[in-house]
């Protein structure tokens, strides 16, 4: 069994060319910013090194044309060829500086000497380097009266006819020398921007298509959300998506009622459902309060109950006022269920949907949500309503929802496009169908939107929720970076890809 896990493994991670590439191109869209940020830092760090190191370069050149003694044009041009290829080599001697050095009376050639050769010609062109003005120019004017005498013992007695010197030079070309530095330096941060962007493609696989998931899980997929950033109104705090609001995005609405009708043929003679997910920050809360409210539109009377008591957030995402008992409190023997529940309605008119709430936080429940208790709750609550819905922690983060498989009769599996890595996502499922676990289907929690663009949804705040350090009895030590977080602390959110356009609309008006 392990053999073959690992196969499949290997095999979801195989990367392809084409999608590489595609990856790439649309990893870039979003990463842009880093590879604008390292090109300019790149380019400044080159600014401020030449301007604060530059030390200042004088130029003198001379053309000049070769003249053998007694020799015509031919032999010239051979002459000129050779004193060019030789400069090097009486260089290299140092005979030749010495020569120059006590010319201008001084202990070395403050200096460099370059001589090249303009081809096809018996023209040599001489450049001088110095730190000073007047020393390059005293060099050049040295060269051309010691040249000729240091070459003779190679090529003969010579004649060297000045054509064109630039004097005294002036300008140090500082301008030239910084914009040629900051241009190397926008080049390699450039560079080294795109190398970030092509390892975060190789070694972040994620899941962006339902044709994705379907070839990494081979299980069913309901359907995908689309992308809605919800536009946070004046005098408010709540940016969770709820389509009992009005105003809330239409697609958005028809997704979900599309992914309602698909859970639900599923669903036939079961109850209780499990809405999880890999990691935190996929979005899996606001998927299981609108798909409880879907159902609850039909007709049908839904429980929702709230058992991520790590980090509670129905009570957020339907706006509750009071502070209620939750879970927590009736798991502890502190209250009762029938005053824990909390009725939900659509805009003054009965909805057959109850609330959970999962109260305060509780760091410790492996001991609570595997007791008798917990066990008695789901009962009753099944006996009462038609679907209950259960809010789980990430499955691959922490064995909390492992503690509820043993009570439900079906699992919708939240993945979040281009979020978490192939491998998390498969290990979470993997975990989940090892224990027996009757996962019904998956979600993409977004898609492309009608522009291509991608984005994120479901804007819950996860910083020291979940991922920071280890957790005790029972819990997993992961961490959020471990399993793909770009950024500890991001709002619980959902990227989106395309909304699923295929969806037809129901023909029947929910209830």
């Amino acid at each position: 069994m392990s053999d073959t896990n690992e196969k499949k493994t290997e095999e979801f991670e195989k990367v392809d060319i084409l999608s590489l590439i595609n990856d790439f191109f649309h990893r870039f869209r979003r990463m842009w910013a880093i590879v604008l940020i390292t090109t300019i830092a790149s380019a400044g760090i080159f600014y401020y090194r030449t301007t604060t190191t530059y030390t200042p370069t004088y130029v003198a050149e001379a053309t000049v044309s070769v003249q053998i003694v007694n020799g015509g044009t031919y032999a010239n041009k051979n002459t000129a060829e050779q004193m060019g290829l030789i400069f090097p080599y009486i260089l290299t001697t140092g005979y030749l500086s010495e020569v120059i050095a006590e010319d201008l009376n001084r202990p070395s050639v403050p200096g460099t000497i370059n001589v090249s050769t303009i081809k096809g010609t018996n023209l040599l062109t001489i450049t001088v380097r110095s730190w000073n003005a007047n020393f390059a120019y005293d060099i050049l004017q040295s060269v051309l009266k010691n040249y000729p005498e240091v070459a003779q013992f190679v090529v003969g007695q010579t004649e060297l006819k000045l054509i064109d010197d630039s004097g005294i030079p002036e300008d140090t070309g500082r301008q030239s020398v910084i914009r040629g530095s900051v241009k190397r330096g926008a080049l390699i941060g450039f560079a080294i921007g795109m190398l970030i962007v092509l390892l975060n493609v190789v070694t972040f696989r994620t899941i962006r298509t339902e044709a994705e998931l379907r070839s990494l899980l081979n299980i069913t997929c309901l359907g995908s959300l689309p992308f809605y950033q919800k536009k946070q109104r004046r005098n408010s705090t709540r940016t969770e998506i709820n389509i009992l609001n009005d105003g809330e995005n239409s697609d958005y609405v028809e997704s979900v009622r599309l992914v309602r009708t698909r859970l639900e043929r599923q669903m036939e003679g079961k109850k209780v459902l499990m809405v999880t997910s890999s990691i935190s920050g996929e979005g899996k809360s606001t998927v299981a309060a609108n798909l409880a409210i879907a159902m609850a539109r039909k007709g049908k009377r839904v429980v929702l109950v709230d058992c991520d008591l790590r980090n509670p957030t129905v009570s957020q995402i339907f706006d509750l006022k009071e502070e209620y008992p939750g879970l927590v409190s009736i798991l502890r023997g502190q209250s009762e269920l029938q005053d824990s529940l909390v009725s939900v309605s659509d805009h003054g008119n009965p909805l057959g949907l109850t609330l959970l709430p999962g109260g305060r936080r509780e760091p410790r429940l492996v001991e609570i949500l595997s007791s008798e208790n917990m066990k008695n709750v789901i009962e009753t609550l099944r006996e009462q309503a038609d679907v209950v819905i259960l809010d789980t922690p990430p499955s691959a983060m922490l064995v909390d929802a492992m503690m509820l498989v043993r009570y439900v009769d079906a699992i919708a599996y939240v993945v979040m496009s281009d979020f978490a890595r192939r491998r998390y996502i498969y290990e979470g499922v993997e975990e989940l169908s090892t224990s027996g676990a009757p996962i019904v289907g998956c979600i993409l929690n977004g898609g492309r939107t009608r522009g291509g663009r991608y984005g994120y949804y479901g804007y819950y705040s996860y910083r020291g929720k979940y991922g920071y350090g280890s957790y005790g009895y029972g819990a997993k030590s992961y961490s959020a970076k471990a399993y793909g977080q770009e950024k500890s602390g991001k709002t619980e959110r959902s990227s989106s890809k395309s909304s699923h356009r295929s969806s037809r609309k129901s023909k029947s008006k929910d209830a």
